[in-house]
């Protein structure tokens, strides 16, 4: 057994063991990063494991693609099951590397440098996906401006519109010049009784796209900050899926159906975060 195999076994074991826990999950991230920089030939066949592990299901095939042996049957197979996961999800559902406060604070600077607008309730639209990038820059429906990072998510509207740029919803203009809402007034968490946040949400906010209509959660009397899609796999890694489930909105049967979702599968978890208390809480559907 070779050094990189006998690595993997180790940390594929405290995966297992733990669940997933933010610690397993970073551990992996530092050996997959370690490996994409050794050339050597059986460095490269654990780094194919370590993908597939953590569901980088492209880079894995396309890995095991250039270096597996085809004369080998296990070999074949492998690569048509990766192909058929890599046709269908890439690397888009791969476990996220849970971010440390460092890492966080870089996030923070980020935003600030692209002059993105303060979303309360939706702090990063542009991890979440409900912003997109354009290099040669879209033209905003609502003010006429060019922008290079734009909003194609939902909004309750009965005109028919493309693109909003992120200044035109955190100033409302685009709520206003469209008679809309990003988010339905009975689609959100009791308990919130001041008008001024549910006008915030549902006319300021960029929304996210669920299975079904879009729910938001509330808590400490003030809605939650959507942090975006997950399933019970992304709960375990961030160390968060304790919390979740200590939520009395869930029965013991929707507690087992949150612990059997799949990010991007038939059971859809959302994430929100308490602004107040920083409880973490879900949203969930069903395709």
């Amino acid at each position: 057994m070779n050094q990189y195999l006998k690595k993997y076994i180790e940390l594929q074991k405290q995966f297992h063991q733990t669940e997933g826990t933010p610690e397993s999950v970073r551990a992996l991230y530092a050996f997959k990063e370690e490996l994409e920089g050794i050339e050597d030939r059986q460095a490269k066949e654990v780094l194919v494991d370590v993908y597939d592990l953590l569901d980088f299901k492209k880079s894995a095939y396309d890995l095991l693609s250039e270096i597996g042996d085809r004369s080998d049957r296990k070999t074949l197979k492998r690569l048509g099951v990766l192909k058929e996961y890599a046709g269908k999800w890439g690397n888009h559902y791969a476990l996220p590397k849970p971010k440390t406060p460092e890492e966080k604070q870089k996030d923070q600077e980020r935003r600030s440098q692209l002059g993105l607008p303060i979303f309360r309730y939706h702090p990063d639209p542009l991890e979440t996906g409900a912003f997109e990038k354009s290099e040669e820059g879209v033209v905003c429906d609502c003010c006429g401006k060019t922008t290079r990072i734009y909003y194609q998510g939902p909004i309750f509207s009965e005109k028919d519109i493309d693109y909003l740029c992120p200044e035109c919803i955190a100033s409302g203009e685009a709520a206003e010049n469209f008679d809309g809402e990003f988010q339905d007034t009975y689609s959100v968490d009791d308990g919130v009784y001041d008008p001024a946040k549910l006008d915030e949400l549902i006319h300021r906010t960029p929304g996210y796209c669920g299975w079904q209509e879009a729910y938001w959660r509330a808590h400490c009397g003030d809605y939650c900050a959507y942090l975006g899609h997950v399933g019970v796999r992304e709960l375990r890694a961030l160390g968060v899926l304790k919390e979740v489930l200590d939520d009395p909105m869930w029965n013991d049967q929707q507690k087992d159906v949150i612990q059997a979702s799949v990010n991007g599968g038939h059971i859809q978890c959302y994430l929100f975060q308490c602004l107040h208390c920083g409880k973490h809480l879900v949203w969930m559907d069903i395709d």
